[in-house]
């Protein structure tokens, strides 16, 4: 791995923003990106729902944050960390919509390919996945709360994020 590769971090947000809290992961991405501070050496990406197709983005990074909305227990905006060896163990980790198998399996197809990104997820449990645009009161709530827990994140992998003031 080269040294460019190695302090390199992505901050993934997935998500379906055409059905509420669905979008969750991409609308707090869009808030970190709005609201913190941070230099050319971590990049924030709207993945949308493309899973496999995101796995040409993955190579070219040491540290990964997927950011996504999870069906698990607990109420509704609470945020979840995942650490990327637990993403296919985790007990209460359930699919909220197709594009999570996706993350799933773009994570196995990355390790059969030799790239190994050190890799967290945080997951927001969604009130309602439902079609339309507005995130619910409680989903919206914890997107600040996602936003402070990527920046805890890239601190605990060595990159810098400050909040704006």
């Amino acid at each position: 791995m080269n040294d460019a590769k190695r302090k390199r971090a992505l901050v993934l947000g997935i998500g379906n923003v055409l059905l509420k809290d669905e979008g969750l992961g991409v609308r707090a991405i869009e808030y970190f990106s709005e609201r913190y501070g941070f230099g050319p050496d971590i990049d924030c990406l709207d993945g949308g729902t493309s899973g496999l197709g995101l796995l040409s983005y993955i190579k070219d990074y040491s540290h990964i944050i997927v950011v996504d909305a999870v069906a698990a227990s607990g109420p509704p905006g609470k945020v979840i960390r995942i650490p990327g060896e637990e993403v296919a163990k985790w007990p209460a980790l359930k699919s909220t919509s197709a594009h999570q198998i996706g993350l799933r399996d773009l994570i196995e197809i990355a390790k059969f390919q030799g790239l190994s990104p050190e890799l967290v997820i945080i997951g927001i449990i969604p009130e309602d996945i439902t079609p339309g645009l507005e995130l619910t009161a409680l989903a919206a709530r914890s997107v600040p709360l996602a936003a402070e827990a990527i920046r805890e994140e890239l601190a605990r992998f060595g990159f810098r994020a400050e909040k704006k003031v």
